[in-house]
């Protein structure tokens, strides 16, 4: 499961109730997104290494409290996205390089271990756009401005306003 995933395959995807959790200190990864991270804490290496030796997937939750050195339950916010890690480079410090690929928005329903790190049982939370009034009106200013930037930047190529 190294190579990217496309949208259809995203959703293919089952995503484990059970995952571990890497907390991530001022950063948020995104589902579709891709992302390298780099791994230092002891707790997190070991997160890591036994993610590449399953399915590969795992938590990615933001800390709410970025003074934590090694972040627990109570200092994560309880919505995350479950990833993917596609690539795993290991550093001669002894930390990690990884790059993941969000896949879907999660929510923590329960704290189920604390060591060696944290695993959590987790839902999906589905992408739900009511239609409205005010939506369609903000999707065309949205791409009203969009066709404006490019129109004004001369080096972007005129087939963005397509986009």
């Amino acid at each position: 499961m190294s190579e990217l995933l496309t949208e259809e395959r995203i959703e293919e995807l089952e995503i484990p109730a059970e995952l571990p959790v890497l907390p991530l200190k001022e950063t948020v990864v995104f589902p579709q997104s891709m992302t390298p991270l780099a791994i230092g804490q002891e707790r997190s290496v070991k997160l890591v290494e036994d993610a590449v030796d399953g399915e590969r997937l795992l938590a990615l939750v933001t800390v709410n409290n970025p003074e934590a050195e090694q972040p627990g339950w109570d200092d994560l916010y309880e919505i995350g996205t479950a990833a993917v890690i596609h690539k795993l480079i290991r550093v001669p410090d002894g930390t990690l390089r990884i790059l993941v690929q969000g896949v879907r928005r999660i929510r923590l329903d329960r704290r189920l271990h604390d060591n060696p790190y944290l695993v959590g049982q987790f839902s999906e939370v589905p992408d739900e756009v009511d239609e409205s009034p005010e939506v369609e009106a903000l999707t065309r200013n949205v791409q009203t401005l969009f066709g404006r930037v490019i129109a004004s930047v001369p080096y972007l190529p005129d087939e963005l306003e397509l986009a």
